[in-house]
């Protein structure tokens, strides 16, 4: 059954989509790929503009050298995707479907070997550390997730990029100290993510519904 590429395009780019026109290189598009598969998975449409509109691939065969290398030179584990071939508006499009992995976490590689763990934030691939891919599973997710605080966290961070400890703390009135223990707990289980390098720490929204 064919993907209403349509329908994807019309919706933008989020969690699950991401737009090229064309792809700039095989190590910048492994990270993309990486950041779908260590999150919830995601459409990759390359031939559509960041804004939506369609441009097309000027060659097909050009774009799947540039994604077969990447998947096979600047990813580990190694990936399997399915690729196809679409029209929307007359032009070309290839679609590009990339499931949520059970082998995760996967590296993206640079020309030094360096790995790096990209996951997906909102409409970004975002690095992060490895510990932060991972939660117990002791239940206390669901737990967590119940919490009239973090309920109101969770509504806040849809619609705002990140929080804060102190704006957190403001927010559903309790100590700031408080505050950051549960940002932490909430970034632990996969809920959130703490976002590297930031003095305060800042925080965004990983688990949606």
């Amino acid at each position: 059954m064919s993907i209403n590429t349509d329908e994807i395009i019309k919706k933008g780019e989020g969690l699950t989509v991401e737009f090229k026109s064309k792809i700039d290189s095989p190590a910048k598009i492994a990270k993309t790929i990486v950041s779908f598969a260590n999150t919830s998975g995601g459409t990759l449409l390359i031939g559509v503009a960041d804004t939506g509109i369609v441009t097309g691939v000027p060659s097909e065969l050009t774009e799947l050298q540039k994604l077969e290398k990447a998947l096979t030179d600047y990813i580990e584990p190694k990936l399997l995707v399915q690729i196809k071939s679409q029209t929307s508006s007359g032009k070309k499009l290839l679609v590009v479907e990339i499931k949520e992995s059970e082998d995760k976490p996967h590296y993206v590689l640079n020309e030094r070997g360096a790995r790096t763990i990209y996951i997906r934030v909102k409409d970004k691939s975002v690095p992060i550390p490895k510990l932060l891919l991972y939660n117990d599973g002791d239940g206390q997710t669901e737990k967590l997730l119940a919490n009239r605080h973090v309920k109101t966290l969770v509504s806040y961070l849809k619609t705002s990029d990140s929080v804060s400890a102190k704006l957190f703390s403001r927010m559903i009135n309790i100590s700031e100290k408080r505050a950051e223990r549960m940002l932490q707990d909430l970034a632990a289980r996969q809920i959130l993510l703490k976002i590297p390098g930031t003095r305060p720490e800042i925080f965004s929204l990983k688990w949606t519904e």
